[in-house]
């Protein structure tokens, strides 16, 4: 009978989806427990071998520092560490304080003679080969992914066709509509509305809650975040997105598959959002909603509404000035600063603008290029000067990033050109702000105003608006 009393287990998979769909975590689990280790006794991860952050990792070598352990039982090495580093680093630990690492597939390591040592540092060397070997294969399938403009998969309203996507225009459930035609209607839903879980609710109350299938190509998402990454996608509109989440990486190209809504009704979607995180774009009460600056401070100005005799009077303050219980204040702007004059002031500052578009029309306007498309265009210059073979995908993959550069720039371009038609229709239309809800003045707001800053000077409120046009 093995006495277990001081012993730990310890076991990890990589990814959420090891645990999820190959259930590797509750395998490793299992095996330890057969061992003879409790619930209690067995640690785990989800985390690269790699990481120094695993935090069941970590508790295993705190255990071992307070010299509460004895005994490491893995499931195997690479379960333990995939970083020759990091091993040197828990080994010493190991061996400081007499802990013996045994493994389930056989065998244990005897840290303290020369030959235990060697084994080790092979089995840390060929675990951190595997590593470095799964990552440059996944490097090079994105490469290659990218060079050919491959589509890893379909998104809704979409079906794979070998290494791209096609229109799905398979019969939707039991309706008389397409998939492809109910992708259409749930972004003109989404338009129409500027609200995700209003589109959602209106979606499934026309096709139901319960999803088809259990590929996400299937069936429109019924979750919030999930709507939106599936409105956000490029591959609606014929183009193509990767590094989705990696700020520093993304690259948007044109793709050769074709896309079920324009250019234009993307870049409508991608506004609305912009508006608000949670894809609202209208506001009952105050259409100046997170555009408002202290001139103090810098904090964003928060509505007060007071009603006195059953009139409301609306006013900005300052959160810096009036901050929340056992919270410091950092502002001394006290003004309660007058809504409806902010108002009047950012109004006053589009009409002037209005006219001036009026009374020069046509503008001509200088494009700036942007300092990194510049930069690139001086590398990938430089790199075809040397006519060097081994350049070529390297220039290769600066080109496509060239390309997501310059298609970034010209939707800024025509976000910028549709802002300023706004502002020309304003302007030839006579008495539109006599008439304008409030609900129209916040879009236009959110569309044409970068921010209203609110000062005061000799007691007078004053209002400085700056436009994005």
């Amino acid at each position: 009978m093995r006495d277990l009393s001081r012993a730990l287990g310890y076991c990890r998979v990589s990814t959420q989806r090891q645990h999820t769909e190959g259930h590797g975590l509750e395998r490793y689990i299992h095996r330890l427990k057969q061992y003879g280790l409790t619930e209690e006794q067995i640690h785990w991860d989800i985390e690269s071998g790699a990481s120094e952050k695993r935090k069941g990792y970590n508790r295993v070598l705190e255990l071992v520092r307070s010299r509460q352990v004895d005994k490491i039982i893995v499931p195997c090495f690479d379960r333990f560490t995939r970083s020759a580093l990091g091993w040197e680093v828990a080994r010493q630990e190991l061996q400081e304080f007499g802990v013996e690492l045994i493994f389930l597939d056989g065998g244990s390591l005897d840290l303290e003679t020369p030959e235990g040592l060697f084994t080790s540092r092979i089995l840390a060397a060929m675990s951190a080969q595997v590593r470095d070997k799964n990552r440059y294969n996944a490097t090079q399938g994105h490469r290659y992914f990218q060079e050919k403009r491959k589509i890893y998969q379909a998104i809704f309203g979409f079906v794979k066709d070998g290494d791209t996507v096609v229109p799905n225009t398979k019969q939707y459930r039991d309706t008389d509509k397409k998939h492809v035609d109910v992708a259409r209607e749930c972004v003109e839903i989404f338009i129409e509305s500027g609200e995700l879980s209003k589109s959602i609710r209106k979606l499934t109350e026309k096709y139901g809650l319960e999803r088809v299938g259990k590929f996400k190509f299937e069936d429109f998402p019924r979750d919030v975040s999930s709507f939106r990454r599936w409105l956000e996608n490029p591959q609606l509109c014929g183009m193509v997105c990767y590094y989705p989440f990696n700020s520093d990486k993304k690259l948007t190209l044109q793709s050769t598959h074709e896309g079920i809504i324009s250019l234009g009704q993307h870049q409508q979607i991608i506004q609305i959002l912009a508006i608000h995180p949670c894809g609202r774009r209208k506001y009952s009460t105050n259409p100046l909603v997170g555009l408002c600056k202290c001139a103090k401070c810098g904090s964003t100005m928060e509505k007060r509404s007071t009603k006195i005799n059953g009139k409301t009077y609306e006013h900005l303050k300052c959160p810096g000035a009036y901050p929340k219980p056992r919270q410091l204040r950092k502002c001394d702007v006290r003004t309660y600063f007058r809504l409806e004059d902010a108002i009047d002031n950012t109004i006053q500052a589009l009409k002037q603008k209005a006219e001036s578009l009026a009374d020069n029309m046509p503008v001509e306007t200088t494009e700036v290029v942007p300092i990194e498309i510049l930069e690139l265009q001086q590398q990938i210059l430089k790199l075809k000067r040397l006519n060097d073979p081994d350049f070529h995908s390297t220039i290769k993959i600066k080109e496509q990033k060239l390309e997501g550069l310059l298609k970034t720039s010209e939707l800024d371009i025509v976000a910028d050109a549709s802002r300023t038609q706004v502002l020309r229709g304003i302007a030839a239309s006579l008495g539109f702000w006599e008439v304008v809800t409030r609900e129209e003045l916040t879009a236009i707001f959110h569309e044409l105003v970068e921010e209203v800053v609110c000062s005061v000077a000799d007691r007078a409120q004053l209002f400085a608006a700056r436009l994005k046009i």
